[in-house]
């Protein structure tokens, strides 16, 4: 990957991997020494005032609504959910109608394990525009529905697929390695038996040989994950999880950690089970970037660089470049990032909604929504601290 690259996706992730909510604190886990952790048509919906959408074609979107009036009809339908042509205001328009699985699974067999079934993160993207985020399933109050990180990678690189960071190179590494265990789904059991489990997740270490551990910076003193999604079920074959608090430190760069944080953050994709674990296909994870975050990474590069400050420790090589974006001026520095992806939602005390002329000033944080999909995988343990 080229330099310029990977200071564009830094950029980009800085923007949308820390992730909160409920009131609740976040919890940023460092990554390992070895490897960094992680962390479809239908009819459309209603618009605001305006003209009326236009009719999309077999399988294909409808055209929108104007702010007002009604959003054309069309789309395919993907992963069990119909949706509508582009839609304008809350939700990028009108309600959605809830996602619905395909099919209840087969019958766990574990055959990996104390920590079956788990899976490995394998995939990763972003939506590429408002009307790719709402065929892809992004349901989010933000009116650009979280698709404007991905709209910047297009424009800068020309493509929103991640899958680098979260697949083996020639050598066998993995850059970013997240590991997910849905704790509670009993042997035997479909997903509809399974009931409420636990969606762990854990980054990982993986050793020479290619077996998975936990890294123990994952847990708490007790031996528990710090991040967990209790009261997670799989219906019908799609796995949900419930709002909840979400964070990580990524060192996507040498010598610079990324500390990450989304709030109102929730998973969900179509599940299938085999002897090693479960995978995840058109999963969708959401979530919102608040200023408070922004202010947070801000903080983390002055530190780093020697910013209007000392610095850490040796400077990485990437403040060569970053410091001729920021100054160390915290508000002059974000208004510079809004220049490239503006607040299109509102987060109050875990209430979200998208910005309106009426509530400009309130306007506090930027819609994410980021396409992954995970593989089964076999975790044989805990890492040596």
């Amino acid at each position: 990957m080229s330099t310029n690259k990977l200071y564009t996706l830094l950029i980009a992730a800085a923007l949308c991997f820390n992730v909160a909510c409920d009131g609740e604190d976040t919890v940023v886990m460092d990554a390992g020494t070895d490897t960094a952790g992680v962390m479809t048509g239908g009819t459309g919906g209603t618009g605001g005032t305006g003209g009326t959408g236009g009719t999309g074609g077999t399988g294909g979107m409808g055209g929108a609504g104007g702010t007002g009036d009604v959003g054309g009809t069309g789309g395919a339908m993907v992963a069990g959910m119909e949706m509508g042509g582009e839609m304008g205001g809350e939700m990028g328009g009108g309600e959605l109608p809830e996602r619905v699985g395909m099919g209840d699974t087969a019958g766990l067999r574990c055959e990996s394990g104390e920590y079956c079934p788990s899976a490995r993160l394998s995939g990763l993207a972003m939506p590429g525009s408002r009307s790719d985020a709402t065929m892809r399933g992004c349901r989010l109050a933000g009116n650009e529905n979280g698709a404007s990180l991905g709209a910047l990678l297009m424009t800068f690189i020309g493509g929103t697929n991640l899958d680098e960071y979260v697949t083996p190179d020639a050598d066998g590494n993995i850059s970013l390695i997240l590991l997910n265990h849905l704790e509670g789904w009993a042997d035997g059991a479909t997903g509809n038996e399974a009931g409420a489990v636990s969606a762990n997740f854990y980054v990982g270490d993986r050793t020479e040989a290619g077996e998975l551990f936990i890294d123990p910076a994952s847990l708490d003193n007790t031996g528990a994950p710090l991040i967990a999604f209790p009261e997670t079920t799989i219906t019908d074959g799609l796995m949900r999880t419930p709002v909840s608090s979400f964070g990580l430190s990524l060192p996507l760069l040498p010598g610079f950690e990324l500390a990450l944080s989304l709030e109102n953050a929730s998973l969900e994709g179509d599940v299938s089970v085999n002897e090693v674990g479960f995978g995840l296909t058109q999963g969708v994870l959401g979530g919102y970037l608040t200023k408070d975050s922004l202010v947070a990474i801000l903080d983390g590069i002055y530190t780093a660089c020697g910013i209007g400050r000392m610095p850490a420790g040796e400077i990485p090589d990437f403040c060569g470049t970053v410091g001729g974006f920021v100054t160390g001026d915290v508000e002059s520095d974000l208004a510079l990032l809004q220049t490239f992806v503006t607040f299109d939602s509102i987060v109050d005390n875990g209430e979200t909604a998208a910005c309106t002329e009426d509530r400009q000033a309130d306007c506090n944080a930027v819609s994410i929504c980021l396409l992954v999909e995970m593989e089964p995988a076999a975790i044989s343990g805990i890492s040596e601290p």
